[in-house]
């Protein structure tokens, strides 16, 4: 049952995103890796080496439009700061959204940051929880 009547707002409604308006183009989405759980596991070489180096998957028409090719060295970027990744074009990946896979310890990523520069330390409304998934960012080579 939907129907909640201790809550203030007995229903699920919709909240808009916190980033809109003179945001960013590109939605970021943060995803476990298929070889690691976010940061946990980063020490094992193995593990570290199946991961591909910390990339961010973008969709091939995306790419296109600026001028991006896979395998570039991009930075993603929003007013909380700026990360660099290796880009991976990829169709599994929708227009307007940016993946993210896994986080990665400081001493093996390709700049001085890590994904977590980008996401906000706001928390929910209700709950606490995190803000991952509210989260724009933009893309340009380096």
């Amino acid at each position: 049952e939907l129907l909640n009547p201790r809550e203030p707002h007995p229903l699920p409604r919709f909240l808009p995103p916190h980033a809109e308006g003179d945001a960013p183009p590109f939605s970021l989405m943060t995803a476990p890796s298929l070889f690691g759980l976010n940061s946990s596991f980063c020490e094992r070489d193995e593990l570290r080496a199946r991961r591909k180096g910390m990339r961010i998957l973008m969709n091939p028409g995306d790419a296109a439009a600026r001028g991006l090719l896979d395998g570039d060295a991009v930075a993603a970027f929003n007013a909380l700061g700026e990360v660099a990744f290796a880009l991976e074009v990829s169709p599994a990946v929708p227009s307007g959204v940016l993946v993210a896979e896994g986080v990665w310890w400081l001493e093996f990523a390709p700049g001085t940051r890590s994904v977590n520069a980008l996401t906000s330390q706001r928390l929910t409304d209700r709950g606490g929880g995190s803000t991952f998934y509210d989260n724009k960012v933009d893309i340009l080579k380096l």
